[in-house]
């Protein structure tokens, strides 16, 4: 048994990481050419390009692994079966199950692994990717941005820090906003919340503090606030990205102190169980691929798996992706929600499996 895993394991690796360099390299092609136009726009030296791709290929990685580890399950048991090694292996008595244990066991060292590179080492290349994006490819002043868990923008003298934006009611919460007059503050405005109008942000329960000198200030609450920001939902949207790469621990600690503020975090609850939940895909794929490849029999080509792999990978993540809407929206609890497609296909893979070993 230790040869025959040895072997599996040899020939299972060998197409995994044809498989990855094949769709890395596509991923890479098509983000290469949609950022090119802008990186020529601003005259980027080639030492800036590469280290921006560098850094885009831990973030390619982890969502491509899934694809390839499935279309290296089909690819391996497809082999085996067309060379009639898997028929010598049955008839040994050696069942499918123990062919496909040394799969699962690499798809669990993998996933542990991308979970791993995901918590340490994604969220470092993001931020250099987003360091890039901010001062090469936008140079824009009036950007919104993402630092220390809270958001700022800033327009000419006001300056504007916000703790959270609800993307659901497209409405800014927990805001503090500065009227400076070179580094001195001339108003200091709180308020609950904002909301986009034709006219500006429109704050509500706002509270402003005028300051006279370094020692006196007026207090006054004030009915709702209209301020010509240049701040669109558009900016908002890219600064909700941030939080769309922030790994498992960093997002508790974002959605703990959330809610320590008295903000719902339900959103951030079923994005922080996918963060773990997704990582293990790889390990429904194994299930799900070893009795597609074992049906198809001889007939396995890699244009065969391919194509396998593609439907059912899109089926995994569409139904996935419709889960974790419920659960940011609360219709389901947030970790059911994130752990309920790796449930439903692995159930359905392993009920493929004993109905094949029948």
């Amino acid at each position: 048994m230790k040869i025959l895993t040895r072997a599996i394991l040899a020939l299972f690796f060998r197409l995994l990481g044809l498989c990855l360099g094949a769709f890395t390299l596509i991923f890479l092609v098509i983000e290469f050419l949609d950022k090119m136009r802008r990186f020529s726009r601003v005259n980027a030296d080639v030492a800036t390009i590469a280290f921006y791709f560098i850094n885009k290929l831990p973030e390619i990685i982890s969502q491509v692994i899934p694809f390839g580890v499935l279309l290296a399950t089909i690819l391996t048991l497809g082999i085996l079966v067309r060379n009639n090694e898997l028929t010598a292996l049955r008839s040994s008595g050696v069942s499918l199950h123990a062919v496909g244990w040394p799969l699962l066991v690499a798809a669990l060292l993998l996933s542990v692994m991308t979970f791993i590179s995901n918590e340490l080492l994604l969220p470092v290349t993001v931020r250099n990717i987003r360091d890039i994006e901010e001062t090469i490819l936008k140079k824009n002043e009036y950007g919104a941005v993402f630092r220390q868990h809270n958001i700022w923008f800033r327009d000419g003298s006001l300056v504007m820090r916000a703790e959270l934006f609800d993307p659901g009611t497209r409405t800014l919460r927990g805001i503090t906003l500065w009227d400076k007059y070179g580094y001195l503050p001339r108003k200091r405005i709180e308020a609950d919340e904002g909301t986009l109008t034709p006219r500006g942000w429109r704050f509500s329960k706002a509270r402003v503090w005028t300051f006279h000198d370094e020692a006196r200030a007026d207090i006054s609450p004030v009915a709702p606030l209209v301020i010509p920001l240049r701040l669109t939902h558009d900016d908002l949207k890219k600064v909700a990205d941030y939080t769309s790469n922030m790994g498992f621990f960093e997002l508790r600690r974002y959605a703990r102190d959330l809610k320590k503020g008295g903000y719902d975090v339900t959103r951030y609850l079923a994005d922080m169980h996918a963060r773990a939940a997704l990582p293990f895909s790889a390990c429904v794929m194994v299930l799900l691929g070893m009795p597609f490849a074992v049906r198809s029999g001889r007939s396995v080509s890699a244009a065969l798996g391919i194509g396998q792999s593609l439907a059912i990978g899109f089926a995994y993540f569409v139904i996935n992706a419709l889960l974790i809407s419920l659960g940011h929206s609360g219709l389901m609890p947030p970790l059911v929600a994130a752990w309920a497609a790796n449930g439903i296909f692995g159930m359905v893979g392993i009920w493929l499996l004993l109905t094949l070993e029948q």
